[in-house]
């Protein structure tokens, strides 16, 4: 495993392009620093806040973190945000393309399933299933129960009424 061992850099024409955005920001050329604009710089390309504070010069984390409290640092991460968003424009055409790509170079007909499977997610085209639901309300129904006499206990239990009288065995004798 190699590790690397380069200091990460922020160019000036990074810098250049970042501040290039300050007016839609709201922002002044000199309301960050040159050390917050390599931490934004930083942590926009991937690093943990921790990471891009040490690769921005800056020796106390917890420093870093205040930092990223900071309203204009906030507003900077949230426009800049957006903006990478923007340039990516992935959306459910491109993805849907993929897919298409993707199940014109299955192999097997589990992989086309897979895909089409994942298209129809994608699309909304799985109706939830429309199982019969049905709600009981249980508010007062002990009670209704425990009213009731017991030969309508019976009917509701499904045996009738002759249950508790005593048959004869046929020799004169009750069972």
């Amino acid at each position: 495993m190699e590790v690397l061992t380069e200091k990460p850099v922020v160019t000036e024409e990074e810098r250049a392009e970042m501040q290039s955005h300050y007016p839609y920001m709201d922002m002044q050329l000199n309301e960050l620093s040159t050390q917050e604009e390599r931490l934004l710089l930083f942590y926009l390309r991937g690093m943990s806040k921790a990471a891009a504070g040490r690769a921005a010069g800056y020796t106390s984390p917890e420093y870093v973190y205040k930092i990223f409290k900071k309203g204009k640092i906030q507003t900077a991460l949230a426009y800049l945000r957006n903006e990478l968003r923007e340039d990516v424009k992935f959306d459910r055409t491109q993805a849907t393309t993929m897919y298409l790509e993707a199940h014109r170079k299955s192999i097997n007909a589990t992989e086309e399933k897979n895909i089409t499977d994942s298209l129809c997610k994608l699309h909304g085209l799985f109706a939830p299933d429309k199982a019969t639901q049905i709600n009981i309300n249980m508010a007062g129904a002990v009670e209704q129960l425990e009213r009731l006499p017991d030969s309508e206990l019976l009917k509701i239990a499904g045996v009738d009424n002759q249950y508790l009288i005593p048959k004869s065995n046929g020799k004169g004798k009750k069972e």
